[in-house]
């Protein structure tokens, strides 16, 4: 070969090798296996201790995974998190992670990444994937469950000589009870989201335990709640609650009432085990005790059950390798669930992750799983949030006297055409 043949090879054979390489390090950045330093946002609704849980998630994160760090933004889930997420889905603004509240992804799947074909979702149990899927399809890690029904001060039921109450008549002769003793029976904070909260445990354990398609058929024009005796009933529930609320629970949020049930200033909360660690908070002493929120008829009376905190994707992030990285890690990290649960005070999903805390209300809830339990998804996911937000507006509205109870359920069957259900 002759010299200047020689030259023009070798430069061309190292233009060629220039352009592999970078090739292979564009392509190593794009798809998420290189040291380029990433930060992801997360999108976060959990209120209790978020200091602590931040902190936890990003030091397993960041030290698994060098090149990402972890920008937390909270927001609160009962008051601001549907009209932001819209917001920033009209703005093509999404986090790359969001915590969605079980029950709530069929709102958003057009806009989260697909993880069926991912194999850490087979670390959970087929039962729990289905709890959450949508067609059939996964666009959440299952992380926590919470646990609904009635928390009560044990000293208080003890020294009264009270015994727990298996129906709602039983329920409101203790009320009456602990009222007539000058005890405040129940906590209440209608400020907020409790009306909404209690609408569907109060329809899990009259309505859908007799007919688990009530919403769907609702949808369908099949029902209605002007002419259901049971939503009659669940409506008539609040009248009772209300009876024997503390003062002016219309002027009380959440923060205020676990300080209140802190403070022994009433003797129960029917709320879910989110609560727990505000009250412990508070008086870090206080004997909590735990029963299923009784129904009209005692075989439905049984712990509302919910998937709680889950972990969805943005379908449009930049980084999706290092998004499904860390997605694979809560998933799989044992030690970090069982720190959550710990801190957040509710069980885990993931299997064999139980949390260490040692509490009355713990020691209940573990004995009430014996006798079955209510799922509540069946109500979130057939008669979405804001749907229950505007019936707890009327039955509001009914108890301060501004409708009759068959006023407050005919707007709530007026409202139903400005509704969106996940199957229209």
């Amino acid at each position: 070969m002759k010299k200047g043949h020689v030259k023009w090879f070798s430069m061309v054979m190292i233009i060629s090798l220039l352009g592999f390489i970078l090739s292979a390090c564009s392509s190593s950045s794009s798809n998420g296996s290189g040291d380029e330093q990433v930060t992801l946002k997360f999108l976060d609704w959990n209120s209790t201790n978020t200091q602590d849980t931040e902190k936890i998630i990003k030091e397993t994160i960041e030290s698994e995974l060098p090149n990402v760090k972890i920008e937390f933004e909270y927001i609160n889930w009962d008051t601001d998190f549907s009209s932001v997420m819209q917001t920033r889905i009209a703005g093509k603004q999404l986090p790359d992670i969001v915590m969605i509240k079980g029950g709530d992804h069929q709102k958003y799947t057009d806009h989260l990444m697909d993880l069926s074909s991912e194999e850490f979702m087979n670390e959970f149990p087929e039962d729990i994937r289905k709890a959450l899927q949508i067609d059939g399809k996964d666009y959440a890690v299952p992380y926590t469950s919470n646990f609904q029904g009635v928390f009560y001060n044990k000293r208080i039921f003890a020294e009264n000589n009270i015994e727990i109450p298996k129906t709602w008549d039983e329920f409101m002769a203790v009320a009456e009870t602990l009222h007539s003793k000058g005890i405040t029976p129940f906590t209440s904070h209608f400020k907020d989201y409790q009306i909404g909260n209690s609408f569907n445990q109060f329809a899990t354990i009259e309505v859908y335990s007799n007919n688990p398609t009530w919403g769907n058929d609702l949808q369908k024009g099949d029902v209605a709640f002007a002419t259901s005796p049971e939503f009659k009933t669940v409506f008539e529930h609040f009248e009772d609650l209300y009876k024997y609320s503390n003062e002016d629970p219309f002027g009380l949020d959440f923060t205020g009432a676990a300080e209140m049930f802190a403070k022994e200033e009433t003797a129960m909360w029917i709320i879910g085990t989110w609560s727990t660690a505000q009250v412990l908070k508070n008086n870090p002493n206080l004997e909590i005790g735990f029963f299923p929120t009784p129904a009209t008829n005692a075989e439905h009376t049984k712990m509302i059950m919910q998937p709680d905190h889950t972990f969805s994707a943005s379908a449009t992030t930049k980084h999706p390798e290092e998004v499904k990285k860390v997605l694979e890690i809560l998933a799989t990290n044992k030690e970090l669930a069982k720190k959550y649960i710990e801190i957040v005070q509710t069980d885990s999903l993931i299997p064999d992750v139980v949390s260490d805390v040692k509490a009355p209300f713990v020691e209940d809830i573990n004995t009430y799983k014996s006798i079955g339990v209510a799922d509540a998804n069946v109500g979130n996911v057939q008669i979405p949030w804001p749907y229950q937000e505007q019936a707890g507006s009327y039955i509001a509205e009914w108890l301060l006297g501004d409708k009759t109870l068959d006023e407050a359920l005919k707007a709530t069957d007026d409202y139903k055409s400005k509704v969106k259900f996940a199957t229209q």
